[in-house]
């Protein structure tokens, strides 16, 4: 049977369990949340959070990628996406975790700034150069070149790939800036995403990007 996920294709924190569940072959049925929408009374009164993505377990809501991922992991052991000696095991939960606290918010703040009639420069240049920094230290840690610990796909892939592919086909462009992903960051970008599994994901979130950049180049 199908588990029920709230999620939106184009969410990088969506396309972190859509990669982890496709490897482990696990079904998702994913559709968008119920009712008005994430601050509808109805979706609040599921996950008062009011953001996605939720998994649905018995009509109780479970949010928060990284704790969706952990869960998936641990009903669904096989294959495991978490190496099995302890300190690749926290290689990868570092660098997972580095890129929610530290890239995840550089792009919350640009995402308003797409715009160029209300875009604030000053806002824009500092977020790239924490941006830079925060890649700058994630290479440290990583291994590559096409995962980011090990040679095959773990979390620590499922929630950089998404990230990554939101700086280099969405905000080096809209900003015209040169890509942040240099050196080692490019050589595993570039491996990670020919990973059958991420591939798959980050189409799914190129083909969402798209419709709307469409859209708003219609409106125009």
């Amino acid at each position: 049977m199908a588990l029920t996920f709230y999620q939106s294709d184009l969410s990088p924190y969506a396309t972190r369990v859509r990669i982890l569940a496709d490897a482990k072959n696990i079904k998702l049925d994913s559709t968008a949340p119920l009712g008005g929408g994430l601050k509808s009374a109805e979706y609040l009164k599921l996950n008062p959070i009011g953001k996605l993505p939720v998994l649905l377990l018995e009509g109780e809501a479970l949010p928060e990628s990284e704790v969706i991922c952990e869960y998936l992991e641990d009903i669904h052991p096989t294959p495991t996406l978490r190496p099995v000696d302890p300190q690749s095991r926290a290689k990868v939960r570092l660098l997972s975790r580095m890129g929610d606290l530290y890239i995840a918010p550089q792009l919350t703040k640009l995402f308003p700034m797409l715009n160029p009639k209300t875009r604030d420069a000053a806002v824009v240049e500092q977020a790239f150069k924490d941006m830079e920094t925060a890649l700058a230290q994630i290479a440290h840690f990583l291994e590559g070149p096409s995962y980011a610990v090990g040679n095959r796909l773990s979390l620590a892939d499922c929630t950089l790939a998404p990230l990554f592919f939101f700086i280099e086909v969405l905000l080096v462009p809209t900003f015209g800036r040169p890509s942040p992903l240099t050196g080692k960051m490019r050589a595993y970008y570039d491996g990670v995403s020919k990973d059958v599994h991420v591939a798959k994901g980050l189409r799914e979130m190129q083909v969402v990007l798209s419709e709307r950049q469409k859209a708003a180049a219609a409106q125009g």
